[in-house]
This record gives C-alpha cells, structure tokens and sequence, in this order.
C-alpha cells in the first residue's frame, strides 16, 4: 500500500508531504523548484501535517532570502 501523499504549491516551489516515521517525526517534506526539481528533503519534518507544512514553508523563505 503506498503512503498518501499531500501536495501544496507555495512560491514558486511544490512542497510534498509523505507520513515515514524517523525518531520524533511523524512527516518527511520533499521540497521541488518551479521546473520540478528536487531541491530539499527532510525525513523529521514534523508531527503533524500542519508542522511539516510550515517547516517547509520557512526552508523555502530562507533560501528565498539567502539568495538575494
């Protein structure tokens, strides 16, 4: 059976949300570019789906703000 996936668009980047437990995290966040290329990935994103979303959300602000 094959984890659901969650999938939201945020600044020019597609973040997905996959359930893989590693140690306190419930959440892993693979993080794509606007041309679809995989740019981050974090096995202990969060909690909770809500966490995860939010961690990736200030990864992609960060490197938004670090590249200007």
């Amino acid at each position: 059976m094959e984890k659901s996936k969650k999938i939201i668009d945020y600044k020019d980047h597609t973040i997905e949300i996959t359930p893989q437990e590693d140690r306190c995290s419930l959440f892993a966040v693979t993080i794509f570019n606007k041309e679809g290329k995989e740019v981050k990935y974090s096995s202990r994103a969060g909690k909770n789906e809500t966490v995860a979303f939010e961690n990736a959300k200030k990864m992609i602000d960060f490197d938004i703000e670090y590249e200007k």
